[in-house]
């Protein structure tokens, strides 16, 4: 019936719920699972620029500006991809203990706007997600 599920996960209690679920179908179906986890790091680089009027004098020079951008920019990004593809390793590991094909996603955008694009551009048969996450929005 299904070949191919979608969980985005995130590590909170029902993003964990939905990949044992997602697990427990993907084994009853022979399906391909296909993990999905989306972090910002467009956001942490939007809100360090909104703070640097706050920085030292001897920061405030635009070459020295450039550079911390540049150290920032890179430590948030491998520190989001490595906490990502902690989450992400979680459902490997449990789907090859399956003997289930995995496929990890890593994503960067607001995550509710991305997982929509990808579900929308993308051949899932079912899509399963906790109701809540880390990032919940009331919108």
């Amino acid at each position: 019936m299904y070949k191919h599920i979608y969980v985005p996960v995130d590590n909170s209690e029902y993003s964990n719920r939905a990949m044992e679920m997602a697990l427990a179908l993907g084994e009853a179906f022979g399906a391909k699972l296909t993990g999905c986890h989306v972090y910002a790091a467009r956001l942490h680089d939007y809100r360090f620029k909104q703070m640097e009027y706050t920085l030292p004098e001897e920061y405030k020079d635009e070459q020295e500006l450039e550079r911390q951008r540049k150290i920032h920019d890179s430590l948030i990004t491998m520190g989001l991809q490595l906490i990502s593809e902690s989450y992400l390793d979680v459902m490997a590991r449990k789907a090859a203990a399956k003997g289930l094909f995995f496929e990890p996603k890593l994503i960067d955008g607001k995550h509710y706007k991305v997982l929509v694009e990808d579900v929308r551009n993308s051949n899932y048969d079912l899509v399963v997600m906790g109701a809540v996450g880390m990032g919940a929005v009331r919108d």
